[in-house]
């Protein structure tokens, strides 16, 4: 199955650039638009002044008398024209009756503007060309007229030099704007580079750290936008550091432990190597066998503290686990060492104990209490086992009838390796407690020892936030 190309690398100055280029072109486009209708606007309201002086000019000069209407079109009416050499000019003077009294006589006002007393301009088409028109009606006072003695002036030109000056104040409004625009994206692209030069100093500060420095990063200088990302960092190097803490530490830790109980392994194997008689052949096989469990079981717990450690409160892949279920199949498990020793194991459950976890630890766990409980038990005593649910905290206890462990001792003995020097010969590692506190630490929970209530023993009880199915 082939792989989907990568995507190119693209900074974030492109990325500004990219986001902000669109926008800004259709903001220019929308300003444009304005810009011309503006500009339409302003040279129809400067000619439009004009062609009402036109109007008025050839207005002023209609009289009638005793029904004759006459006409004396003064050249003003047309000399403001005259600059505009490609413009056209139409005009009509329309009696009460209908009859072009002198103009164009296929010049009528539009039916938008008949029938008004004041002057007004709109826009028309005549003779196929599209034309500002303006229509002013006049009272001749002569009653000679016969109807109505109002006459009708019509006054029409071309706007093709409209159009010409508006696009020259146009295209002039739109080269100031495009010059603006290219002065705005070298001043956005110097403020970019200088924005971004505290994270081109970040970049090379972090470059020239050596491969096992794993220090914050110091944030002073640095944007606010920034700070969110450089505290995300700064808390992964944290992890990382105490998670190489705990490799080496589980390290050193492997190199001194292992290292005796492989010297007892060599010292007896050339002591086997030695002996020609079966039976004592035999004994020192025994013992190597009892020296590489104790090896193996070791090695087992330290790989299990370890991946305990490395949790670090985030344990990943969660199951609904029901505790007092997990805690009989361990016991059923552990029975035939029990029995061995001639320990009875009680289990008492009360309420439905359900927690989120890994099946894995959480059985490493369990499994730890109850070998200690089981290790550290004289013959013939009994080991209780029991879930309980108290509010939001679900617990579990393991009771044993040993030597327990005094009260200056209960903080130290949840640290690595360590045992305490009592008559008890109960073989150990000194890492049962210590994976049971990591485990329960990657759980959200908490170990505390506790007396048993007669005085002989110890009580062991790790307690984990309760999970109720659709809370």
């Amino acid at each position: 199955m082939s792989r989907g190309r990568p995507k190119p690398e693209t900074s974030l100055q492109q990325r500004v650039a990219r986001w902000l280029l669109p926008p800004l072109l259709v903001l220019l486009a929308i300003n444009a638009a304005m810009t011309y209708l503006g500009a339409l606007d302003a040279v129809n309201r400067a000619y439009d002044r004009s062609l009402s002086a036109s109007i008025k000019s050839i207005a002023e000069r209609v009289h009638s008398l005793e029904g004759v209407i006459t006409v004396d079109v003064p050249y003003s009416a047309f000399e403001v024209f005259e600059a505009g050499v490609q413009e056209r000019v139409f005009y009509a003077v329309i009696g009460p009756d209908g009859q072009t009294v002198t103009g164009y006589d296929d010049l009528a006002p539009p039916p938008a503007l008949r029938d008004k007393s004041a002057l007004v301009l709109g826009d028309s088409t005549y003779r196929g060309d599209t034309v500002r028109i303006g229509v002013y009606r006049k009272r001749l006072y002569d009653p000679a007229l016969p109807g109505s003695d109002f006459i009708t002036i019509v006054f029409a030109e071309t706007t093709e030099s409209r159009k010409a000056l508006a696009q020259e104040l146009f295209m002039d409004s739109v080269r100031r704007q495009l010059l603006l625009v290219v002065l705005g994206a070298v001043m956005l692209t110097l403020a970019l580079s200088s924005a971004f030069k505290p994270l081109i100093r970040l970049r090379d500060t972090v470059r020239a750290r050596q491969e096992d420095d794993l220090s914050p990063v110091d944030r002073a200088g640095l944007p606010t936008e920034v700070q969110p990302l450089i505290e995300a960092i700064n808390r992964h190097m944290e992890r990382l550091s105490a998670m190489l803490a705990a490799r080496r530490r589980f390290f050193a830790d492997a190199a001194h432990q292992i290292r005796t109980p492989l010297a007892v392994l060599s010292t007896q194997a050339e002591y086997g190597q030695r002996q020609h008689a079966p039976e004592e052949m035999r004994r020192t096989f025994e013992g190597l066998m009892g020296t590489i469990r104790s090896t193996r079981r070791m090695a087992d717990q330290m790989l299990a503290l370890s991946h305990a450690e490395s949790a670090e409160g985030r344990v990943h892949g969660t199951q609904t686990i029901a505790l007092s279920r997990l805690v009989q199949e361990v016991a059923l498990e552990l029975a035939p060492v029990a029995l061995d020793k001639r320990i009875e194991l009680a289990f008492e459950e009360s309420g439905v104990a359900c927690i989120q976890g890994d099946p894995q630890m959480l059985r490493e766990l369990v499994a730890n209490l109850i070998d200690n409980a089981i290790r550290y038990s004289p013959p013939d005593t009994q080991v209780d086992l029991a879930t309980r649910v108290d509010g939001e905290v679900v617990s579990l206890c393991v009771c044993d009838q040993g030597p327990g462990i005094p009260a200056e001792e209960r903080d130290k003995v949840f640290q690595r390796f360590y045992r305490i020097l009592a008559p008890s010969k109960a073989p150990g590692s000194g890492l049962g407690l210590s994976i049971v506190r990591e485990i329960a630490l990657a759980h959200g929970g908490t170990v505390a020892l506790e007396d048993v209530a007669d005085g002989h023993g110890l009580c062991v009880r790790v307690s984990f936030p309760c999970y109720r199915r659709g809370g």
